[in-house]
């Protein structure tokens, strides 16, 4: 789960610039790959482009696959958030804070042809169908044999993408990077970028030139990313660079609810990763914390390192962040208020409080259905609230054709599966009916149509019903739909506690996070089962004495 602005640019002038021995060695656990010019995977005609434009191909196929979560994504998905192909994506990308903006700002001020391919992205949820994997993988694959003589591919994955598991595909990024490597041989660079949430596999290693994970949670820097990797693949591709990859796994699986790099435990990480990349010859550090809701051997915690051409030098460093990140693992766990007693904390306190429900977070892949915050907030005597957002495509386009001020009696919530609790029974009047766009964050620009979104005014909690499912943990959408959050007696949301407290900075001060019920759990022993897990693994098994290389 990028301040920076790009110039402003005529669609025309954006459009000029368009045309239609990888060495493996194992440390205990880590992964080392270098790709020396001689054994081809960073070779070819590198010395021929110091000055001459070049050619790069950009697409995207990222989504934060919830291995626990029922319902496959498919098409349909896709396409409220972004299903585009060709010359599109740079109509899309152009002027936003994304990571493919990024590439396409800098490839473009330095007069490179680009060449869009394919662009899918989806709102976390479920395994991907495996048909639909399979057509974006050929398409991205066909993109490429049609595009010709290329000087090298950028793309913007996720790192927790998975398939419905009848297809048998344990890592589906690895295997769409080994595709395009089989694609366009070993001469043509590869580079992409990962959210920081991202599981690394050594295929996926194996086969690209260059990885790089944001650095910034929330995710603010996506841009200036997308920027480097642009930077990056050039200098790659004139042999400037010959980046040496080491990775070290920590057998930890973390949840998400702690991962804020402007303090806690990933603060620390983050400043150490920052010290070390200033040291001469590293290209880049990056963190990634894996995605816990995913079911797949390569989740967890690894340390990514890339130098030029010293893959001691990666290795060490690697190891060393690694072994930190061990040492302070406890740190990343959180403890959790029953409902109960955190609606009471929060009517005993006299300012506005936030509840935090982290387990059915929809940025995690959970449905964002479960009402029993809702219920507790009922039960325990809150007069004036809000709580968002519950999906119930049934019960937002009841409310829709019924219209605003009038009532509605109805089961809300809890149907999607077993997991999330039962629904509620609630009767309120709708105060509100919201048609349009929807922003994604405050940063990067971008919107979606998602359908119906109502309010209804449940004995004085204003819950806030979707016919599909919102992610709003990065800004305020109480007060895009016309409410005061600081008004409130109790305000529950569902998503990142660290995201949340910054959206409502200065509206609300005091937040809880509750012990939910739902597939992003921060409490990963209440998860699963997991059945294929690089096992053993911390904590759902007992700390190994020295899990990390000396």
């Amino acid at each position: 789960m990028c301040p920076a602005a790009l110039p402003p640019m005529a669609s025309q002038q954006a459009f000029n610039w368009l045309a239609g021995v990888t060495m493996t060695c194992v440390f205990f656990g880590l992964r080392q790959h270098w790709k020396e010019k001689c054994s081809g995977i960073t070779g070819g005609r590198q010395s021929s482009k110091k000055d001459e434009q070049m050619r790069f191909l950009i697409g995207q196929f990222s989504h934060e696959s919830n291995s626990f979560c029922t319902p496959t994504t498919g098409e349909d998905d896709f396409k409220r958030w972004e299903l585009t192909r060709g010359d599109e994506i740079i109509q899309a990308h152009l002027g936003k804070h994304t990571v493919l903006g990024g590439m396409i700002d800098v490839l473009a001020k330095s007069g490179h042809v680009l060449i869009g391919s394919v662009s899918a992205m989806a709102a976390p949820s479920g395994p991907i169908d495996v048909a639909f994997y399979q057509r974006i993988k050929a398409d991205l694959l066909d993109a490429i044999r049609k595009a010709g003589e290329l000087d090298g591919i950028l793309l913007s994955l996720h790192g927790a993408m998975s398939v419905e598991e009848i297809a048998g595909i344990y890592d589906p990024e690895g295997d769409l990077v080994a595709g395009i490597r089989t694609a366009v041989g070993p001469s043509v660079p590869v580079a992409a970028i990962f959210d920081l949430h991202s599981d690394m596999s050594d295929l996926l290693l194996d086969n690209a030139n260059l990885t790089l994970a944001y650095n910034e949670e929330p995710h603010r820097d996506a841009y200036e990313r997308g920027q480097e990797a642009a930077e990056l693949i050039q200098r790659i591709r004139r042999g400037e660079i010959q980046p040496v990859t080491a990775r070290e796994r920590v057998p930890m699986l973390l949840p998400a609810i702690n991962m804020a790099t402007d303090q806690g435990p990933m603060y620390s990480l983050h400043q150490m990763r920052a010290e070390l990349e200033k040291i001469p010859d590293v290209i880049d550090i990056s963190l990634h914390p894996g995605f816990y809701g995913a079911d797949q051997p390569d989740v967890g915690f690894s340390v990514v390192c890339t130098t030029d051409r010293d893959p001691a030098l990666a290795r060490d460093l690697a190891r060393k962040i690694a072994r930190a990140a061990w040492e302070i693992r406890e740190q990343f766990l959180v403890d959790l208020t029953p409902i109960p007693e955190a609606v009471a904390q929060a009517l005993a306190n006299p300012e506005p409080v936030g509840l935090i429900d982290e387990a059915d977070d929809p940025a995690g892949g959970a449905p964002s259905d479960s009402v029993e915050v809702l219920r507790g907030m009922l039960s325990g005597g809150v007069r004036y609230g809000g709580v968002s957002t519950i999906k119930d495509t049934q019960v937002a386009r009841q409310m829709a054709q019924l219209g605003e001020g009038r009532r509605l009696s109805t089961l809300l919530g809890a149907k999607t599966d077993a997991l999330h609790g039962k629904p509620v029974e609630v009767e309120g009047r709708i105060v509100k009916i919201h048609r349009g766009p929807i922003p994604l964050d405050t940063w990067s620009g971008r919107v979606f149509e998602l359908g119906i979104i109502g309010v209804l005014d449940v004995n004085g909690i204003l819950v806030v019903v979707t016919e599909q499912k919102v992610v709003a943990e990065n800004y305020d959408i109480f007060e895009i739909l016309g409410f005061d959050v600081s008004k409130m007696q109790v305000a529950a949301f569902k998503g990142l506690g660290l995201h949340i407290r910054q959206a409502l900075t200065g509206k609300i001060n005091s937040f809880i996070p509750v012990d939910g019920v739902g597939v992003t759990h921060p409490d990963v022993r209440k998860l699963g089962p997991y059945r294929h897990l690089r096992r053993p693994i911390w904590p759902l098994d007992a700390a190994p004495v020295s899990p990390v290389s000396p």
